[in-house]
C-alpha cells in the first residue's frame, strides 16, 4: 500500500473518531441515557464509528481474510 494513502486513511479515521467523540462528549448524562448510553461508552462508539467509516463493504461472494493492520481496530485493541 502506498505510504501516503495509508497515512491519509489513518488521518481520516482519526477525524471520524474525534468528530464522534466530540459530539457525544457534549451531550449531558441524561441525553446519553435517553439513547441507552453511558459516558464510558463514548470511546468505544467513537472507535466503532471511525472503523466503519472507511471499511469498504466486501461482496458476499468474496472470500479472504482482512488484514488487521489495515484497520483502525489495531489501535482500539491496544487501548
Amino acid at each position: 500500500m502506498n505510504l501516503f494513502k495509508h497515512i491519509g486513511q489513518i488521518w481520516s479515521q482519526y477525524r471520524a473518531f474525534r468528530s464522534t467523540y466530540s459530539e457525544l462528549s457534549q451531550l449531558s448524562d441524561a441525553e446519553l441515557k435517553d439513547m441507552g448510553l453511558y459516558r464510558g461508552d463514548i470511546v468505544r462508539i467513537a472507535y466503532d464509528a471511525a472503523e466503519s467509516s472507511l471499511t469498504p463493504a466486501k461482496p458476499a461472494n468474496r472470500q479472504g481474510r482482512s488484514n488487521a493492520a489495515d484497520t483502525f481496530g489495531v489501535l482500539r485493541e491496544s487501548h
